[in-house]
C-alpha cells in the first residue's frame, strides 16, 4: 500500500482503497466499463469492500478525475512496474515488446489512420507498446496518438526506462571484461526486424531476440537435433532445433568529415589488380550473431536471430515462441476486461515538436503504390497475349492491335509512376506536429483517466494470473484454471466476522461440479496460508467452502 502515497486525494465516505478495490473487484467480474457498474448490486458489493455499498458512477467518475491528475498514475505505474521487476528477477530479465492498436470510432478529432491487423481495417486509432513477461504479465505499457514505429519507440521511450528499472543487470566492469555479457534481452517480432537496430542494441550492451524477416535458404534437415521443452500448462513436447553463426551488416548513412582513400586487390584473369578509390562514408557495421531454426512436421523452417550469446539454443527457441502468450494477453483483456473501451472524451493537446507522417507524402505513397499495381497488372497481360500454333491474318492483326494498345497503356502508366515518385521525392516524409494545416491538426485521445482505469486493469490481470498459476496445479485440466475462477468470483458467498479470534470467514457456495469444488478447497488452503489481512482493519481473512 506504500505505493498509494503517490496520490494526493481527499478522502470522505469512500477512501482511496475502497475506490481502488471497488473498480478491481467490478473488473473481475467483469464489468468492462465504468457506466456498467450501475448495474451491479450495490449493497452486495459493498459489503466486499467493507461499506454499506459502492460508490455511484457519478461518485466514482469524480474520484477517478481527482486520481488522474498531474500524472499521478503514470508515477503509480512507474513504481509498480519496478516493484514487479525486482520481485521477480528471473522473468525481468527477458523482456517482450509488441504494440496493440486500438481502433478510435469519434468523428469530431481526425487521427493517423493505421492499419489494424486484426480486423484487417486502416481506421483511425492509437498504438500502445506493452513490455510483459515470458508469463504474458504486463509491468507497462506507452501510448502513441501519432503512427511511431516500434523500432523509434523502444529506442526513445522503452529501454531509458529499462535501463533504469530493471534489477541486476551487470556492470560496467563485467560488461567489459567478458564481450559475450548483455544487459536484458527483449523479444520481438518481424516489425521490429533490422539489422542497425540489433548494432545499436548491441552497442548498449542490450541482446535481441526477433523472427528473420528473410529467409532465402533452407538448411539440410540433417543438421537438426531433436530437443525437450516444456509446455505452457505442465508435461513436455519435442522440437528440431539447428543453430549456425551468421554475420549482419548495417546500412553506411555516416558521411565522413572528407573522402577517405581505400584500396583493394581484384583477382582477374591476368592476374591480380589493383584498385585505388575513395569513400565519403564510414565502413558499415557488422557483427556474427546466432540464428536458429526449428523445423515443424511440414518441413518448413521458422528462422530466429538473436545477439544473446549467453542462452542454450533450446532456451532461445523457447522464448522466442513464447512471444505469443503476449498475442494472448491483448486477445484475453480485450474480450475480458474491455481493454480498448474509451474511459473519457477527455481530449489532450500534443506536442508542436511531435514528428510524424507528412499527410501529402502519405497521400503520394498511395497513389504510387496504386500505379504501380496497375504497371505490374499491364505487364502482366502483356505477357499473357500470345499467338495460336494456327498463324491466321486476322488472328495476328488481332495480336498485333491488342500488344500495341497494351504497349501504349504500359508507357503512358510508367511515364505516370515516374512523375508521381518524383513528386513523392520532393515531398517531406516527416514533419512536426505544428506544421501540419489547422484543418489536419489532431488531439491525443490516450489520457491520464485512460491510464490510471488501464493500470486498474493491470493490476486485476495479474492477480488472477497469480491465482490461475495456483490453482491449476490442482486441476485436470490446467488451461480451464481462468474459466474456473471466472465462474469463482460471480459465486455466492457469506460473511461472518469473529472479534475474539479477529477473522473474517468468507464461506463460498457450490460450484458446479465436484472436481470443481475440490479445487476450490485447495485454493482456498493455500490463500489461507498467507494469512492476508483486510485493508484497514486487523482483522485476517479466512476461505472455506460450504463441502468443507
Amino acid at each position: 500500500m506504500s505505493f498509494l502515497k503517490v496520490f494526493k486525494f481527499s478522502e470522505g465516505y469512500y477512501s482511496l482503497k475502497s475506490i481502488l478495490l471497488t473498480l478491481s473487484f467490478c473488473f473481475l467480474l467483469r464489468v468492462k466499463s465504468v457506466e456498467k457498474i450501475s448495474s451491479e448490486s450495490p449493497g452486495e458489493l459493498g459489503k466486499i469492500i467493507g461499506l454499506d455499498r459502492i460508490p455511484e458512477v457519478k461518485t466514482l467518475r469524480l474520484k477517478i478525475d481527482d486520481l488522474s491528475k498531474e500524472g499521478q498514475a503514470k508515477q503509480w505505474l512507474g513504481q509498480l512496474s519496478r516493484h514487479w521487476m525486482v520481485s521477480e528477477p528471473s522473468l525481468a530479465g527477458v523482456l517482450y515488446i509488441d504494440g496493440h492498436e486500438s481502433p478510435y470510432f469519434g468523428k469530431n478529432n481526425k487521427l493517423p489512420r493505421r492499419y489494424i491487423s486484426r480486423l484487417k481495417l486502416a481506421l483511425r486509432g492509437t498504438t500502445d507498446y506493452w513490455v510483459c513477461d515470458s508469463l504474458g504479465q504486463p509491468f507497462f505499457s506507452i501510448s502513441k496518438s501519432i503512427n511511431s514505429s516500434m523500432i523509434e519507440v523502444i529506442k526513445q521511450d522503452i529501454i531509458p526506462r529499462l535501463k533504469q528499472d530493471v534489477p541486476g543487470q551487470p556492470t560496467t566492469q563485467q560488461l567489459a571484461h567478458d564481450r559475450h555479457l548483455h544487459r536484458f534481452m527483449i523479444v520481438y517480432d518481424r516489425e521490429g526486424y533490422s539489422n542497425d537496430f540489433m548494432l545499436d542494441m548491441w552497442d548498449e550492451r542490450i541482446s535481441v531476440c526477433t523472427y528473420n524477416k528473410y529467409v532465402k535458404d533452407k538448411w539440410d534437415e540433417a543438421e537438426f537435433r531433436e530437443y525437450e521443452v516444456q509446455k505452457e500448462h505442465g508435461g513436455t513436447q519435442t522440437i528440431k532445433l539447428a543453430e549456425r553463426l551468421v554475420f549482419i551488416q548495417g546500412k553506411e548513412s555516416e558521411k565522413l568529415c572528407s573522402p577517405a582513400s581505400y584500396v583493394k586487390f581484384i583477382q582477374t584473369a591476368q592476374g591480380i589488380q589493383i584498385k585505388v578509390g575513395k569513400k565519403y562514408t564510414k565502413k558499415s557495421r557488422g557483427m556474427w550473431i546466432r540464428e536458429i531454426r526449428k523445423l515443424t512436421e511440414n518441413g518448413h523452417q521458422t528462422s530466429i536471430l538473436t545477439t544473446n550469446f549467453k542462452l542454450s539454443t533450446t532456451l532461445i527457441g523457447q522464448y522466442m515462441f513464447a512471444r505469443w502468450c503476449q498475442e494472448n494477453f491483448f486477445k484475453y483483456m480485450m474480450q475480458n476486461f474491455g481493454l480498448d473501451f474509451l474511459i473519457s472524451y477527455f481530449k489532450e493537446n500534443i506536442d508542436d515538436t511531435a514528428i510524424l507522417i507528412n499527410p501529402k507524402w502519405r497521400a503520394l505513397d498511395k497513389k504510387v503504390r496504386s500505379a504501380n499495381t496497375k504497371l505490374q497488372k499491364l505487364r502482366a497481360k502483356f505477357g499473357e497475349i500470345t499467338l495460336d500454333d494456327e498463324i491466321r491474318e486476322d488472328k495476328v492483326k488481332s495480336y498485333q492491335e491488342k500488344k500495341s494498345q497494351l504497349q501504349e497503356d504500359i508507357i503512358i502508366s510508367r511515364e505516370e509512376l515516374k512523375e508521381l515518385k518524383a513528386q513523392r521525392g520532393q515531398t517531406r516524409k516527416r514533419i512536426k506536429f505544428s506544421e501540419l494545416e489547422q484543418e489536419e491538426k489532431f488531439k491525443a485521445v490516450y489520457n491520464q483517466r485512460k491510464h490510471f482505469i488501464d493500470t486498474i486493469k493491470l493490476i486485476t490481470y495479474r492477480a488472477e494470473t497469480a491465482l490461475a498459476n495456483t490453482i491449476k496445479k490442482f486441476m485436470a485440466k490446467p488451461a480451464e484454471a481462468r474459466s474456473l475462477l471466472c465462474q469463482i468470483f460471480s459465486s455466492d458467498a457469506d460473511f461472518c466476522i469473529d472479534k475474539d479470534k479477529h477473522t473474517i470467514e468468507v464461506t463460498i457456495h457450490h460450484l458446479s461440479t465436484k472436481r470443481e469444488n475440490v479445487a476450490l478447497q485447495k485454493l482456498c488452503s493455500e490463500l489461507n496460508q498467507t494469512e492476508t489481512v483486510f485493508p484497514d482493519t486487523n482483522l485476517t481473512l479466512v476461505l472455506k467452502t460450504v463441502t468443507a
